[in-house]
């Protein structure tokens, strides 16, 4: 599959907008923190094979087990019985368990101890390295980002893309430009988009960082000191500016 990035806006805009696009990665609690959390990701997550969960009996603790979903969609609780949870949610399936055994709705609680059956590519100017991770249910991006460790300090906000392949067998990826700034200043939540599984996060970096990373260690004090001589964005207009 070929995965398409977004286009990189010219060096000279990013250098001066940089200054504006940290300022909103560090300020106070606002960094990477969605205003509407209308749905709750671990209500919603589905479980499937091989996730490993755990199953907690709150009138028989020692009867509690963890247990991986296998192939068939079942889990193994020794002499209680293989359930079949797959396709359930979290609840639904503690509701089964509960029920088959005859015990009281709610005296039983299933969890994810590893979320092994889908997951979510991240890649670009993230913190740590671009890797593979588990998709928890259907989070936004900024949950996601927050979950993961943030982005990185060269990370150009203007940048932000959800890559999702299309199930139809030849039709290209679709790229979803999420607006982080209009998010995070304005509150505008349409371009928050909920994560599904297999779909690839990526992360564009700034110019100056690019180029920054290409100075010798020795002549990057001058290059920083002309940077920081030009002007800065100091923040971007209201959703509703004209």
């Amino acid at each position: 599959m070929r995965i398409v990035r977004p286009k990189f806006w010219p060096v000279v805009a990013a250098v001066l907008f940089m200054s504006g696009c940290l300022a909103l990665r560090h300020h106070d609690d606002a960094p990477l923190d969605s205003s509407s959390r209308p749905i709750n990701a671990a209500d919603c997550y589905t479980l499937a094979c091989p996730d490993l969960i755990e199953v907690i009996f709150f009138d028989r603790p020692e009867a509690s087990r963890t247990a991986r979903i296998a192939a068939d969609g079942t889990v193994d609780l020794g002499k209680l019985g293989h359930f079949h949870v797959e396709g359930g949610t979290l609840a639904q399936a503690a509701r089964h368990i509960a029920d088959r055994l005859g015990l009281p709705p709610g005296r039983v609680r299933v969890q994810v101890v590893e979320y092994n059956s889908r997951q979510v590519l991240v890649y670009g100017e993230v913190n740590g390295e671009p890797r593979v991770v588990d998709y928890r249910g259907p989070e936004t991006v900024v949950e996601l980002l927050r979950r993961i460790g943030g982005i990185a300090p060269g990370a150009a906000l203007n940048e932000i893309s959800v890559l999702r392949a299309s199930l139809s067998e030849g039709a290209p990826v679709e790229v979803l430009p999420v607006d982080l700034v209009a998010i995070i200043e304005n509150g505008d939540e349409r371009t928050n988009i909920r994560i599904q599984p297999l779909d690839e996060i990526y992360v564009g970096e700034l110019a100056r960082s690019r180029i920054s990373k290409s100075i010798p260690p020795v002549l990057r004090p001058i290059y920083d000191g002309i940077v920081d001589l030009l002007p800065t964005r100091t923040s971007s207009k209201p959703a509703n500016s004209n």
